[in-house]
């Protein structure tokens, strides 16, 4: 109870709310191109759309995903190498955009200044930007493969368990990115053990935040018949902001764990 007080004034007193709004319009300005980066780098490789569609569908709420899906029809279909390099430059600077707010955040939670240079600090973001988005596309570069050996495996693979073990993948690749933004985006030194708990709030939080919001979706709301084609764009911002939230929440809880000792 008495965690749960603290961190509820932390919420207040940092302006959570306020600060996952900025993040949620930086994600909203990168996710574009970053869908374009995707895409166009997918219609190089020989997938089939199926697939490719199936992928995404796995972690995007089903609303959202039909918009993306439409994107892809007509991205899929170019082989547009300066499309590629200009989404992939575009994506980085936006999104670090989202995770220099988030440091700002992590800073004011620990307590301490952001004495690192401006150069260096946006550095730091761009870095951890470029990290995340690694992880991102080794975990897609692993559901390819693991689809592609279910297909050749001489045995059958039963589904339920194949599907668990993509969800398993997904979980893994949210967990390992969140501890590094936790361990190395606050200007304090840190170990794992400081931000462990921070990571699998933020992992399950992400999960399930994402599983009741594409419920509400599903069954009570329909943004695409009520605002049209921005409807999409709305449930996205939304589901961005509720994303914010969650993670900033983790690493209140990790600074909020380590000041109690």
């Amino acid at each position: 109870m008495e965690l749960a007080i603290s961190l509820y004034l932390r919420f207040k007193e940092h302006r959570l709310i306020e600060l996952a709004a900025q993040c949620s319009y930086y994600l909203l300005l990168s996710i574009f191109p970053f869908l374009i980066f995707i895409l166009t780098l997918f219609s190089f490789l020989p997938l089939t759309l199926e697939f490719d569609i199936n992928v995404i569908q796995d972690v995007v709420p089903a609303e959202i995903f039909q918009f993306i899906e439409g994107q892809w029809t007509r991205i899929t279909s170019q082989h547009n190498t300066g499309l590629l390099s200009f989404s992939i430059i575009f994506t980085i600077w936006t999104a670090s955009l989202a995770l220099n707010t988030i440091l700002r955040l992590l800073n004011r939670a620990y307590h301490v200044t952001e004495e690192r240079k401006m150069l260096k600090g946006r550095l730091i973001s761009i870095f951890l930007t470029i990290g995340m988005f690694a992880v991102v596309l080794v975990a897609l570069g692993l559901q390819v493969i693991g689809a592609t050996l279910k297909d050749v495996l001489p045995f059958d693979f039963n589904i339920f368990k194949f599907n668990l073990l993509r969800w398993g993948i997904s979980s893994l690749v949210l967990f390992i990115v969140f501890m590094l933004l936790y361990l190395v985006g606050p200007n304090i030194r840190l170990k794992l053990r400081d931000v462990y708990i921070g990571a699998i709030f933020a992992t399950l939080g992400w999960l399930l935040t994402t599983s009741m919001f594409t419920f509400y979706l599903d069954n009570f709301a329909n943004y695409t018949a009520t605002y049209g084609t921005i409807g999409a764009v709305i449930a996205l911002m939304v589901w961005f902001h509720l994303s914010s939230v969650i993670i900033l929440l983790g690493g209140e809880i990790n600074a909020e764990l380590k000041e109690k000792g």
